[in-house]
């Protein structure tokens, strides 16, 4: 500060300063604070407050998109912007962010179970009778459903629900999408805080993994809570795991070609605080644990934890080295040991999707829009380019990261690994779905990266916001127009319910057979759109026929019923609908069906209900339903070296993890120190190899 000399004392210029106003403090954006609220609020009464007038009855091909009010949309509108609004804001406001974000989820994801009476969709029903059936018995059917074999998330769930005295498990199925999605966000929040940006890319990639996830795989499943698992491991790992930054010098590129100057990149990641070694010890035995659950509850999604931790270690974001091994061998053992009646003499089917690229993608891409109606097609076609769009524009995220010189190596790993399962299996004709549900945790982040590529904040960002906010427009509307769009049929009805529990009346004892209508016969209809499976599960076995021409033909509901005793034929508005918007029956099928199995006289009604008709035969075929047949007990079969490789699995798991808790405390030992250590890890390998040769002695004697 320089004083100019006005002919005054020091003194006299000291008053003058002390009697001087105080500088205006710049605006706090209060204002723009509490008008982003009333707008926030506003537009959550324009989302709900109308849907009370919802007729779920009156949805067309569309699916519940072509019943909502213009208001609620224009209320998803109001939420977008002021999502977004508040980004705009010169400093952070995680508590109205934060807000915000949790009502999107309730708004999005919560959007179905507030207006049906009954969690969707019919599988959560069926998931429901594997806990049922685990909880009442206390072990799993392992020759009933192939799912028994992964049966941690159901008896976890089973567990739970007793220990709490909780008797109706509804309303936590119905539910179940926003508690996921909830979780989904818990376990993403620990990748994000880990990644070296800014805060408005941090929140605009939470905001998307919440509007970009239309896949549906949120309901009561073991895939959404491997899949919080799955997060939550990435989470740890990038938190306690990161390897210190090291920055890589500028200077000349060394080879042949001549030398130029290159600017050093800036790694995407930073390390969270310095945790001892104590501390990650506790933290690899927590991650240790994950993977053993989530190997336990799910097919799928330990070979994709799998692929990204490897990746993560190759790209040199991971400390734990021998972390992938450890996965692979936990894995590979489980399926060979553990899921043993699922495999065993379907070896062919079981491989054969490996390295099989084209006919995958075919199955579950072109061949789901081919056995699609008319208006259902075009919700499989949006699904599609929204897919297609996400990954160009994380693609584009990531260019625009790397002009302003970031490695983000965590992103890349995340956005590409999952691709890799496309070689393994066509997963029932979903493994596009799920790659493309696995891929959104790097993709929603390099997507936010490209309106925020900095590590820095902008004092007023006022264009990116901008393009942010109509690349969020458009990414809702799309979700709600393709997330719902299988509702007609994926809705499930009280009556529909109440079908299963008639028939259960009905037949006290022995198998029940129930057989209903498919549009077309093959792997897409193997089951009703129904809760079947609902409970006891062991007693229903089902009976498919292809729909004739004419619904007035039912011939062959009455032979079909007369082949075993304890047979009843149910028609659901479900099935009815699926029937009709995927394989083009007419609109009053249904209606004429059940008008002529009322009229027939060798029918007689079990249940009539606007939801659901079940019909059996006046004069049932001779002889009692036959028995319901006893569990097998539980067996991992016999090889002559499965004793060997049990063994050898045991002791290469304990030394990896040995390893693993020596890394972590710097004490793996260098050439020529501590000899102990260091044949602990000459053991490895030939214990690996032991293992591995086993697991496939195992599959070529057992499976074929």
């Amino acid at each position: 500060m320089v004083l100019l000399h006005t002919g005054k004392t020091a003194d006299d210029t000291q008053v003058l300063s002390a009697a001087a106003p105080p500088k205006r403090r710049p605006p706090s954006g209060n204002r723009a604070v509490l008008a982003l609220t009333a707008c926030f609020v506003a537009g959550l009464a324009l989302y709900w407050v109308p849907l009370r007038w919802v007729r779920l009855d009156a949805m067309n091909g569309y699916g519940l998109i072509s019943v909502l009010p213009v208001a609620t949309l224009i209320g998803a509108a109001v939420l977008v912007l002021t999502f977004f609004g508040t980004l705009a804001l010169n400093r952070q406001r995680p508590l109205l962010l934060g807000v915000q974000l949790v009502a999107l989820v309730v708004a999005l994801h919560g959007l179905a179970p507030a207006l049906e009476e009954l969690a969707r969709p019919p599988t959560a029903w069926q998931h429901l009778g594997f806990v049922e059936y685990i909880t009442r018995t206390g072990e799993p059917h392992v020759t009933l459903d192939a799912r028994y074999s992964w049966p941690a998330f159901f008896a976890l769930i089973g567990f739970i629900t007793r220990a709490a005295g909780i008797e109706n498990i509804e309303p936590l199925m119905h539910w179940a999408p926003v508690g996921l999605e909830l979780l989904y966000l818990a376990g993403y929040y620990l990748i994000l805080r880990a990644m070296w940006a800014n805060w408005r890319a941090k929140w605009t990639a939470a905001w998307l993994l919440v509007t970009t996830n239309w896949v549906g795989q949120d309901y009561f499943a073991p895939q959404g809570f491997a899949y919080a698992l799955y997060l939550l491991l990435l989470g740890l790992l990038l938190n306690w795991f990161l390897p210190d930054p090291r920055r890589r010098p500028g200077g000349f590129r060394r080879g042949r070609l001549p030398r130029w100057p290159v600017r050093p990149l800036t790694l995407g990641e930073r390390p969270v605080g310095r945790p001892g070694a104590g501390e990650r010890t506790a933290v690899f035995a927590i991650a240790l644990g994950l993977v053993l659950v989530t190997v336990a509850a799910h097919q799928l999604t330990p070979f994709l934890m799998l692929f990204a931790v490897t990746a993560l270690v190759l790209a040199g974001r991971c400390t734990l080295r021998g972390l992938p091994i450890l996965i692979g061998v936990i894995a590979a053992a489980w399926v060979s040991y553990m899921t043993r009646a699922y495999w065993e003499g379907q070896k062919d089917s079981l491989f054969s999707g490996i390295g099989n690229l084209l006919a995958t993608l075919r199955e579950s891409v072109s061949g789901r829009i081919a056995e699609s109606g008319t208006e259902l097609a075009k919700v499989q076609q949006t699904r599609i380019l929204i897919a297609v769009a996400v990954v160009l524009l994380a693609l584009a995220g990531l260019y625009r990261r790397r002009r302003w010189r970031f490695d983000d190596r965590v992103a890349m790993a995340l956005l590409a690994t999952p691709f890799l399962a496309i070689a393994l299996q066509n997963y029932g004709g979903e493994i596009t779905l799920r790659v493309y549900f696995f891929i959104l945790p790097g993709a929603c982040l390099l997507i936010a990266y490209l309106f925020f590529p900095t590590a820095f904040t902008v004092a007023r960002p006022i264009r990116a916001v901008s393009a942010a906010a109509v690349c969020g427009l458009l990414i809702a509307a799309s979700f709600l127009f393709v997330r719902f769009g299988n509702e007609n049929f994926e809705r499930i009805r009280p009556g529909e319910v109440q079908a299963f529990h008639a028939m259960l009346r009905h037949a006290p004892s022995g198998r029940i057979n129930v057989v209903w209508q498919t549009g077309r016969k093959g792997p897409m209809g193997a089951f009703p759109q129904a809760p079947w499976g609902l409970t006891a599960q062991e007693r229903w076995d089902y009976t498919e026929l292809q729909a004739p021409p004419k619904p007035e033909d039912i011939s062959a509901i009455v032979a079909a019923l007369k082949k075993q005793p304890g047979s009843f034929f149910l028609t659901t508005r479900s099935n009815e609908a699926y029937n009709r918007y995927s394989f083009g029956q007419s609109p009053d099928y249904g209606a004429r069906l059940v008008k002529a199995l009322a009229s027939s006289p060798e029918l007689k009604p079990i249940l009539r209900h606007r939801d659901a008709d079940v019909f059996a035969l006046r004069t049932p075929p001779a002889g009692s339903p036959p028995p319901v047949p006893k569990p097998v007990p539980f067996d991992i079969g016999t090889t002559t070296w499965t004793r060997v490789g049990l063994l050898s699995t045991l002791l290469l798991v304990l030394l990896l993890s040995v390893r693993e808790i020596a890394r972590i405390h710097g004490r793996l030992p260098k050439y020529g120190q501590n000899p102990v250590l260091r044949g602990f890890g000459y053991a490895t390998w030939p214990l690996l190899a032991l293992s591995i040769f086993v697991i496939f002695e195992r599959f070529h004697t057992l499976g074929s």
